[in-house]
């Protein structure tokens, strides 16, 4: 990742210290072997329930040397939720995307018409989403190299969907990206990873810290101008 990023988190404090997350297995005799990813059924989709890997099977498929694993939650549910060991936390909404333009967030998303007024692109789906910048492509090919398998997990299982729909936008291979569906909140009958009782990297989280989060690009960036 290039010096170019920076995430900063402020943690204000209540009670104890502010835990690091850990981001190497747990020491366990029985660790899984490892194994390549499941190829995907349909390999440009991006939806949870149509994933080879969920919250059920997820462990199984963790800490491979060529995969990247990345959490889209907010910060503040990682402090009270818990993570799962190995995911690295780059917030969605505040961030990467939102619904409007917001000041250091990288693109917005919003249904697309045609010009009889026919949706062509609902908010979400590839070609719905807009740069704020005229950096967000590079800064978003950072973040996410292009040439290695991504896992992505999420509160429910949606953003996970969107960022696979935005990176596919930008040209990346569908049938590298998977959506490993919930943390918080189960959907239908995917049920959310905290809640799974065999969850063997499920890191606990703790209601003892109020977290603010401020995400800052160490460069100049430049909006785009709308047409």
């Amino acid at each position: 990742m290039k010096n170019r990023i920076l995430l900063s988190f402020l943690c204000v404090l209540l009670i104890g210290g502010c835990a690091a997350q850990p981001q190497t297995p747990p020491a366990s005799d029985d660790l899984p072997a490892p194994s390549a990813l499941p190829e995907k059924t349909i390999p440009q989709s991006a939806l949870m329930s149509e994933s080879p890997i969920s919250p059920t099977n997820l462990d199984d498929y963790l800490f491979l040397d060529d995969v990247l694993y990345f959490d889209l939650r907010s910060p503040a549910q990682l402090a009270e939720e818990g993570s799962v060991a190995g995911f690295v936390n780059i917030p969605f909404y505040g961030v990467l995307v939102d619904y409007q333009r917001e000041d250091n967030v990288l693109y917005r998303m919003t249904k697309v018409r045609d010009d009889s007024g026919k949706v062509i692109a609902q908010m979400g789906d590839v070609g719905s989403f807009f740069p704020n910048y005229e950096e967000s492509e590079s800064l978003v090919r950072d973040l996410f190299p292009q040439d290695q398998p991504i896992v992505f997990i999420s509160t429910a299982g949606v953003e996970a969907a969107y960022i696979i729909c935005l990176l596919e936008q930008l040209g990346y291979d569908g049938s590298q990206l998977y959506n490993a569906g919930t943390f918080s909140n189960g959907m239908g009958n995917i049920i959310a990873y905290k809640d799974y009782p065999e969850a063997k990297y499920h890191v606990p989280g703790t209601n003892v810290y109020t977290v603010a989060s401020q995400f800052i690009w160490n460069e100049t960036l430049t909006p785009v101008q709308d047409e």
